[in-house]
């Protein structure tokens, strides 16, 4: 198995990501967090001003974490005016050069750009609809990203967009508006991983943890939804859903992956 089938299994497994969005946190104090609670992949965005230096810390305080860059703008004209408003914003090429693992994104990502990273890195282009989302997957994308589906019916809209017609093949990724209480309904509806920022991890601690930073809070209120997904997935999906075994993993998965599996899938 190549090193993108590991880390895309390193990804799957843990279930569900810590997003670093911008705010007044230290990422290295975040990351060292996330670990502590179990993580071994998290997600750091281009909203955060000092997005490269907080991915080089990052990687040399904990090189075998696996980092996801959030928020990142495929080149284009569109980049091309944001980089004049903030010249500080890096290309998904620049990024590479970091050493990331994989890129996400609110936005689509161009067929060029799909197949030029996908073979390296794990891709998540931003969709709305099923039909994106499987013109995305077809390209290259190995998750695609639904956001504040909360707002637009929440679970029962992943259940609409992979259930069906659909046959459970997108590989979806939810974020915003996440929460403890919705993991469970969003791996019943279909969705393969979930993500939130610490704003709602933290909930109501979110600006005192800010000011007076407590690794251990923050760790421990974390793992909750690491252990929520791990629960969710026993009840809805059952125990080949869990396997330590990544070849037993990737048969076990039920949505479309690109990987290669020398073990029979179940039934």
């Amino acid at each position: 198995m190549n090193t993108l089938a590991k880390n895309y299994c390193t990804i799957h497994r843990q279930g569900f990501v810590p997003i670093f969005v911008g705010d007044n946190f230290d990422a290295v104090l975040l990351a060292e967090a996330a670990v502590a609670a179990g993580a071994k992949a998290v997600e750091i965005t281009c909203r955060r001003p000092t997005i490269c230096d907080d991915i080089r810390r990052v990687r040399r305080q904990f090189p075998d974490l696996l980092v996801l860059v959030g928020s990142v703008v495929d080149e284009g004209p569109m980049y091309s005016f944001l980089k004049r408003r903030r010249p500080d914003m890096p290309t998904m090429a620049e990024l590479a050069d970091l050493d990331v693992h994989g890129f996400v994104s609110f936005m689509p990502i161009s067929p060029e750009s799909l197949a030029r990273f996908s073979r390296t890195h794990i891709l998540m282009p931003g969709v709305e609809t099923a039909p994106e989302a499987a013109a995305a997957v077809n390209a290259g994308a190995h998750f695609v990203k639904f956001y504040n589906t909360s707002a637009l019916g929440g679970p029962k809209r992943i259940s609409l967009v992979s259930g069906g017609a659909m046959f459970g093949l997108l590989p979806i990724f939810v974020t915003g508006g996440v929460t403890l209480n919705s993991i469970g309904d969003f791996v019943k509806a279909g969705a393969g991983l979930l993500g939130a920022g610490w704003d709602l991890l933290l909930g109501d601690d979110y600006q005192a943890l800010q000011a007076k930073p407590d690794v251990d809070r923050i760790s421990a209120d974390f793992k909750k939804s690491l252990d929520a997904m791990t629960e969710a997935r026993r009840v809805h999906l059952g125990p080949d859903a869990l396997s330590n075994d990544d070849e037993m993993y990737l048969a076990g998965i039920t949505h479309y992956h690109c990987f290669p599996t020398t073990v029979e899938s179940p039934a």
